[in-house]
């Protein structure tokens, strides 16, 4: 388990791992309570396939609906379940994504709260598949709602990208040629357009919100809440933490730093290396 943070009990962070992947939930330092969550499963990989296939989410719970971590929670779990099960029946991996996406959006609408005064629990959305090949090539499929995110971090001379788009309002106007650093798009930052809840606006979501990679480089997928990416945006400041280093090393000097700029949000990230040795050595990752 990592170190705690100075003044804060152990209790402000969760450390877990699946094989070769690697999962950190922190409170962080301003929040009372962590309003995010993620999780992780793989299914066996398929003729052919010289690895079990992977699924994760991290889902971030939204600050302004009430008991945001219910739904976060249960939309994490609904949407592994959901692509496990597809991956089982298909290696369509956008029908996958889509299953993931549905199953996560009713399970985020049913956790609203039972007291209709309150604002329902509502949450971010964010998903990745990683499924090999016997031609040694993974394919990556990532589906977003919300502005949690997904890197892929190859490494060098590779170079890293972030896989998703965030359904933000700042996004929008920087899509609509408003410079990035303007006011308004400062303004417009947390402000989303897409979430999963019962009060979420329809289109929940569409295979726009559905993306894939195929590679032959090693690296690490990073799949994050804001509370990492609010201080590390691009791509090539969290790569800088993850070369080098194992996978639950880098997860933790990410988290840490987050906590050290600042921590005014829930920090998690998931780590899944791709075609590097596991720090224990007892298997391949993908």
């Amino acid at each position: 388990m990592p170190r705690p943070a100075q003044g804060r009990t152990e209790p402000d962070r969760d450390e877990d791992h699946l094989d070769a992947i690697v999962l950190i939930t922190d409170r962080g330092i301003e929040h009372t309570r962590n309003e995010d969550a993620g999780a992780a499963g793989t299914v066996a990989g398929a003729p052919g396939e010289r690895l079990p296939a992977i699924a994760a989410v991290v889902c971030d719970g939204v600050s302004t609906s009430a008991d945001g971590q219910n739904a976060a929670r249960a939309a994490s779990v609904a949407g592994v379940d959901a692509m496990l099960a597809a991956l089982v029946a298909s290696r369509d991996l956008t029908s996958v994504m889509l299953a993931g996406l549905s199953d996560a959006a009713q399970a985020a609408a049913a956790a609203e709260s039972p007291d209709a005064s309150i604002p329902p629990s509502s949450c971010t959305y964010t998903a990745a598949v990683v499924v090999s090949s016997s031609a040694g090539e993974v394919h990556i499929a990532v589906a977003n709602v919300g502005d949690s995110r997904v890197y892929w971090l190859p490494d060098p001379p590779a170079q890293p990208q972030c896989l998703t788009v965030d359904d933000t309002l700042a996004q929008q106007l920087v899509s609509g040629g408003i410079p990035a650093d303007s006011p308004v798009v400062l303004r417009g930052a947390h402000t989303l357009t897409r979430w999963f809840g019962a009060d979420a606006e329809r289109p929940l979501f569409d295979e726009s919100s559905i993306s894939t990679l195929t590679t032959a480089d090693r690296g690490v997928l990073v799949l994050c809440s804001d509370g990492l990416h609010n201080y590390l945006p691009e791509a090539a400041d969290i790569a800088r933490f993850c070369h080098g280093v194992t996978p639950d090393e880098a997860a933790r000097a990410l988290v840490d730093h987050a906590l050290h700029a600042g921590g005014h949000d829930n920090i998690t990230v998931i780590m899944i290396p791709i075609g590097g040795p596991m720090a224990s050595g007892e298997q391949q990752p993908l």
